[in-house]
């Protein structure tokens, strides 16, 4: 069952960890997540290539995929701190189980989300789905 935190909440500047959050989330995710957007080697070294996920959509009807699509190493853009001073976006993290956390991000008053799911496998964390910004609906509570 998935538990969330922080369901849809004020957007935070960065997506940095805030500390309501810190609670919820599992210590070595929080210091994961926070190495993760200041650090591109253990960025790189921290995701699953080929990497399953959707690409944003263009606004030309892409919205249904046809094929699976898959981010590759060398046309990787870094994922740094989430900005968002205009306050434009909801996000929220939701906990699936132990080992599996993803993290919602929403533009506010669309469908247009954005989805990171992270797994722990071994003993580390890893990116390893990435759905750029596109129409869909949030999981269900």
């Amino acid at each position: 069952m998935a538990s969330s935190c922080g369901q849809p909440k004020q957007p935070a500047s960065e997506t940095t960890i805030e500390e309501s959050e810190v609670d919820t989330l599992p210590a070595d995710f929080v210091q994961f997540f926070n190495r993760f957007h200041e650090d591109t080697a253990y960025q790189m070294a921290h995701i699953t290539f080929p990497l399953a996920g959707m690409p944003p959509t263009k606004g030309t009807g892409d919205t249904i995929m046809q094929e699976r699509f898959f981010w590759q190493r060398d046309t990787w853009t870094k994922h740094k701190h989430f900005n968002d001073p205009g306050g434009d976006f909801d996000h929220w993290y939701l906990v699936l189980n132990e080992r599996i956390i993803e993290h919602w991000i929403q533009l506010k008053g669309t469908n247009m989300y954005m989805k990171r799911r992270f797994a722990k496998l071994d003993d580390d964390w890893y990116l390893i789905f990435y759905q750029g910004l596109r129409p869909g609906q949030p999981p269900a509570e």
